[in-house]
């Protein structure tokens, strides 16, 4: 199905399950990784800077609407933000949905871990959230 590496798609389902346990209404909107990105989005700015951010959202972006077609309706903002959400809800396919989404954060994780690392990646996922990262192996 997806060829996001298998270990930044665990990543990504245990974010967005992360998510769903602490705001039980985000389970039934299947966009909830646009939101687990923007929580994300404080860390990584002080991290790379605003721009930085911007391009490396951008990037995971662009390689993730190689694998789902949909993802390539959507854009990044100025301020970091996805537009093009809107239209994205009124699709008729939640799990497509969720499943994009999935993909769209493991790439942005992977790309993560290109940059600075796998350590440094999982401590600051570590410091988002209170799940275990990185323990299998």
């Amino acid at each position: 199905m997806s060829r996001a590496v298998p270990n930044f798609r665990i990543y990504a389902e245990s974010l967005i399950d992360g998510e769903i346990s602490r705001n039980v209404s985000s389970k039934s909107d299947p966009a909830v990784v646009f939101v687990v990105i923007k929580k994300l989005s404080p860390q990584f700015v002080s991290l790379m800077g605003a721009a930085g951010f911007r391009a490396l959202v951008s990037r995971a972006l662009a390689l993730a609407s190689k694998e789902v077609d949909w993802l390539g309706e959507l854009h990044v903002g100025n301020d970091s933000s996805f537009e093009g959400m809107n239209e994205l809800r009124a699709q008729p396919n939640p799990k497509e949905i969720a499943d994009g989404g999935i993909v769209l954060l493991a790439r942005l994780l992977g790309l993560l871990m290109t940059l600075i690392g796998e350590d440094l990646t999982l401590q600051l996922l570590r410091n988002f959230s209170d799940i275990e990262l990185g323990q299998e192996n």
